[in-house]
């Protein structure tokens, strides 16, 4: 969880030094993508031990990068808002979540430890954020049509959802070291 962070911090880090300097960051977006979707679905592996067949645990980010990149090179522009990807990416860890609710409900023992809870609030906070923008990923090219100032109002949405994320994930962190 700690490297999802740092790799998040370091794409918004570099994400707005190419804004400022007027270059189009969403190549950044497709690498970030990737980049994200293997080190949670490995988080997820690592949590739910029996999650997938170990075949799965290999080929789903290889699958997921040959997707990635069928996506920015063939069905969109590697200088465009990867919609497909996102989108994919979203369902994905909303299945992700919602199998770890059903596991965490159905199999755990009745006494919920300090480590379990401080998962719950993570796999909480991935459901709400990948739940919310799995609609702005799929409807962003209507979004984008929209005027300016609306347009900005709803992709503030995406940075509440992420808001949202972050202090899910901190009262994780927090619930595992309050021992």
């Amino acid at each position: 969880m700690t490297w999802y962070l740092v790799l998040s911090v370091v794409t918004q880090a570099v994400s707005l030094l190419l804004w400022k300097e007027s270059i189009n960051n969403l190549p950044l977006l497709h690498v970030f993508t990737v980049l994200e979707f293997c080190l949670l679905f490995a988080w997820y592996a690592v949590q739910s031990k029996s999650f997938l067949p170990r075949i799965w645990l290999f080929g789903m980010p290889v699958l997921f990068l040959l997707f990635a990149l069928l996506d920015a090179f063939v069905l969109e522009s590697l200088h465009s808002f990867n919609i497909y990807t996102r989108s994919l990416e979203a369902f994905i860890f909303i299945g992700c979540s919602v199998h770890w609710f059903i596991r965490s409900i159905t199999l755990e023992s009745k006494v919920v430890t300090g480590e379990q809870q401080a998962l719950n609030y993570m796999n909480a906070g991935f459901f709400i954020y990948f739940s919310g923008s799995l609609i702005l990923f799929a409807f962003s090219n209507y979004i984008n049509h929209l005027g300016r100032s609306l347009l900005m109002n709803i992709w503030t949405l995406h940075s509440l959802l992420l808001i949202v994320l972050y202090l899910f994930i901190l009262t994780g962190f927090w619930k595992t070291n309050r021992k």
